[in-house]
């Protein structure tokens, strides 16, 4: 079979064992995946630790790293301490960040802060920074004073400025860097704005940035339901390929799912929270997008763990199994995930995942998953 290996950045060919017999021409094994924006949720009927194991394992993700807002909030060591206590035993690896807002620094698998998840402000920013020892700063870049849903006029709902986003990141780096933070990640990027901001930004600053799938497959036209309501908003046709030249030049490091899983949103585009459930189907969707399994593999592999300082190495413990030509229409209600509100629903995508391994066990194969 062949074998990609992106941290030695090689292709070799060698016999591995499978489950079954594995039926497909165009076949390739690569490393598990690392996703660098995963939401959990842990209330009654919506995403636990159980559920969101299961769908990174079906979706080839064998490590991830949980963003703050949780209920409660990741600020606190005793939250802190639940959470480690929840995930001992897992198979995926549950990484986490602490809320730059709340008393927990990063320490241990406490990778870095975010912002992600709150609405702040830019007396919240100058606070929380000129009291916290510098570190990784993750960030949701959004002026939250503007109160717009969509990046263009859907029904009554107020559109908001495609110039929101790129203002925020100027205003946390800058703030940041004031005081003496000097490493910073920008999430889920939406406009060209962000990026040339990005580029000037980091003379100043060691900056990375991250790209999800809907944002580089869903333009705003094909808004339809409450399920395509996302944060930061879809942006239109032009700038989606925007955004995928910038990953192919490596202006976008990252590629992370940003999954956030809610059971049934309301039909009312106001009352419906934010987020796309799309962990399971999240390679599919960046290789549909880019059409470049090496790219996608890079960016979905090495990059984030790279990134964290995560030391990791090819291993025959740890594989996904992709057929590569293999098309599937997305059905959410077949999800292992708790999270049923996928924008990519009824959706055709390319390169379908057949079995995933993790920690030397086949967790997944061809449409089930196997560590129950």
């Amino acid at each position: 079979m062949k074998i990609y290996d992106p941290f030695e950045k090689k292709i070799f060919y060698e016999d591995l064992e499978f489950p079954e017999k594995v039926k497909g021409k165009n076949l390739i094994c690569v490393p598990t995946f690392f996703d660098f924006h995963t939401h959990v949720r842990l209330l009654k009927n919506q995403e636990n630790y159980e559920s969101l194991q299961k769908a990174c394992i079906a979706g080839g993700f064998s490590e991830v790293l949980i963003q703050p807002n949780t209920n409660p909030r990741l600020e606190t060591k005793e939250v802190h301490k639940t959470h480690e206590q929840l995930t001992k035993k897992t198979y995926v690896k549950f990484y986490r960040t602490t809320s730059l807002f709340g008393n927990q620094e990063p320490s241990g698998n406490i990778l870095c802060y975010s912002t992600d998840g709150i609405e702040y402000t830019y007396n919240d920013l100058v606070k929380n920074f000129s009291k916290k020892t510098p570190a990784l700063v993750l960030d949701h870049s959004q002026i939250f004073e503007n109160k717009g849903m969509f990046y263009r006029k859907i029904n009554n709902i107020p559109k908001r400025p495609i110039t929101n986003e790129a203002i925020a990141i100027s205003r946390t780096v800058l703030t940041g860097i004031e005081f003496n933070f000097k490493d910073f990640h920008i999430q889920h990027v939406s406009s060209k704005y962000s990026i040339e901001i990005i580029d000037f930004l980091k003379r100043y600053a060691y900056i990375t940035s991250e790209v999800t799938p809907h944002h580089l497959l869903i333009s705003n036209e094909d808004i339809s339901n409450s399920n395509f309501k996302i944060n930061p908003p879809l942006c239109d046709r032009k700038t989606i390929e925007f955004l995928k030249t910038a990953v192919k030049k490596d202006k976008i490091d990252i590629l992370a799912t940003d999954h956030a899983p809610h059971p049934k949103k309301p039909d009312d585009f106001e009352k419906a929270p934010y987020g796309t459930s799309n962990i399971e189907i999240a390679f599919s969707a960046f290789y549909t997008a880019l059409e470049d399994v090496f790219l996608v593999v890079d960016k979905l592999c090495k990059n984030p763990r790279k990134r964290l300082g995560i030391k990791y190495k090819f291993s025959h413990e740890n594989l996904v199994i992709i057929d590569i030509n293999q098309t599937y229409i997305v059905d959410s209600s077949k999800f292992l995930s708790k999270g049923k509100n996928c924008a990519f629903d009824g959706m055709k995508l390319k390169g379908k995942i057949i079995g995933v391994k993790i920690k030397g066990q086949w967790g997944y194969w061809d449409g089930e998953y196997l560590l129950d």
